[in-house]
């Protein structure tokens, strides 16, 4: 059965229609700004609440349930919103990310209980795993406000939860001195915000679009969309393993306390990453008209003004860190973190290149080059784990600061390829307009 929206509903009321373009990306650019921003204050917060140690079991829950809930997501979301034709419903999306969460669950736990046999350790862990799989229920929500264009549903949901779970982690550690029921602050967040904004929201938007909310799990429908899905899982499962197998490797070499000075460094110098693709969001639609058209100089123009401008940024943030990168990580953090600067300058540099290789994968994917983006994501997870390997037990932490910069290196070499290739043999199935 499929369901469609209906257009005189639609033309009805502003709320069953879809916003402006610039509307949507105002939504969504301060959404994510708010969670970038809740991400990164938990950890500032715990640096300087607690040592290294608790940072670094913190990182570690992160290391190992962030990947797994990223892959679970088979980027049904994108799936989602592309699906014009309306060859599924919204309830055989959710009833598929519903079984992907069991499946994540498991999975979280059994590497949990591999990883560490502390027990303090494995209830972060089922506390921080159960967190993220009401976050993945959101998320397949927000695929639906997106697919509708309501991004202001997704900017305020995003708004709500990055400082309500900053807030009752920051309290509970404060209260009680404990990660565990830090943590527990952050799901009882997840949850609030699932259960009293998400699914209320989801459930009236489905009801005015004429979709299905209600899971459903009819074999035959979840094994063609996961079939649609599985090329960019797998491609969404290369590039998580390049920018979180470096995390598991600290952890096993230098320890949680380790992996705690990394992860927070890290954090920091990856900060404006979601501006960057947020620039990359707002002139994709232009590049891919470009592109289509064989306007080739404008197309490169543009991408080549936004890469610029990243560069720029990104050399002005590394000259600071270079002169005053440790007076930046003692104030920001504690004297613990201060005796990294080398550190911080090696991840500034490594954020720089992955900043310059986002801005024009966008173009990759405006020339609808995807077989390059497998091939990117592939190099990075093989350079991430040999130059791991190699540097981490030989250099330490500044082994793992080399490391990321190989990896962002090696993406920005293989999608500059892309996009040279693109431009001298474009396809022929492209309409010249």
């Amino acid at each position: 059965m499929t369901i469609s929206t209906t257009p005189q509903a639609n033309a009805l009321s502003p709320e069953h229609g879809p916003r402006s373009g610039f509307a949507n990306f105002r939504s969504i650019v301060i959404g994510r700004l708010f969670s970038a921003l809740s991400v990164w204050l938990a950890i500032v917060a715990l640096t300087k609440m607690s040592d290294p140690a608790t940072v670094g079991m913190y990182a570690l829950a992160q290391a190992i349930c962030i990947p797994i809930a990223e892959v679970s997501k088979m980027s049904l979301r994108e799936v989602r919103s592309s699906d014009h034709s309306g060859q599924f419903v919204f309830g055989d999306y959710l009833g598929l990310r519903l079984l992907a969460v069991l499946v994540a669950l498991a999975l979280m736990m059994l590497f949990g209980f591999l990883q560490s046999d502390s027990a303090v350790m494995l209830m972060v862990m089922l506390l921080y795993a159960v967190a993220r799989g009401a976050e993945l229920i959101s998320d397949m929500i927000y695929g639906l406000f997106q697919a509708h264009e309501r991004m202001e549903y997704i900017g305020r949901s995003l708004c709500m939860l990055g400082p309500l779970s900053l807030c009752l982690l920051v309290a509970g550690y404060w209260l009680t001195g404990s990660l565990a029921v830090a943590v527990l602050g952050q799901l009882v967040a997840h949850i609030a915000v699932l259960g009293l904004y998400d699914l209320r929201l989801g459930l009236r938007r489905a009801r005015l679009v004429g979709d299905v909310f209600l899971p459903r799990f009819l074999p035959s429908a979840l094994s063609r969309l996961a079939r649609h899905a599985l090329p960019l899982t797998v491609s969404t499962l290369l590039i998580i393993s390049a920018l979180y197998f470096p995390r598991i490797a600290v952890e096993h070499e230098l320890g949680l306390t380790g992996l705690g000075l990394f992860a927070a460094i890290f954090a920091m110098a990856m900060a404006p990453d979601r501006l960057v693709n947020a620039m990359g969001v707002a002139v994709s639609v232009r590049l891919a008209r470009h592109y289509a058209a064989r306007h080739h100089a404008a197309f490169l123009r543009l991408l080549a003004g936004l890469a610029t401008t990243v560069a720029i940024c990104g050399s002005v943030g590394i000259a600071l860190c270079v002169l005053y990168g440790e007076a930046i990580l003692r104030f920001v953090y504690t004297e613990d973190y201060a005796r990294y600067g080398t550190l911080l300058v090696l991840l500034v540099t490594a954020a720089t290149l992955r900043g310059v290789a986002n801005i024009l994968r966008y173009g990759v994917v405006a020339a609808r080059r995807f077989w390059w983006l497998g091939a990117q994501n592939a190099a990075a997870a093989l350079v991430a784990i040999a130059a791991c390997l190699i540097l981490i037990p030989r250099y330490g932490l500044t082994g793992a600061g080399m490391a990321m910069v190989l990896v962002f290196a090696i993406q920005l070499f293989v999608v500059l390829g892309a996009l040279i290739h693109a431009v001298k043999f474009p396809s022929q199935k492209e309409p010249c307009r």
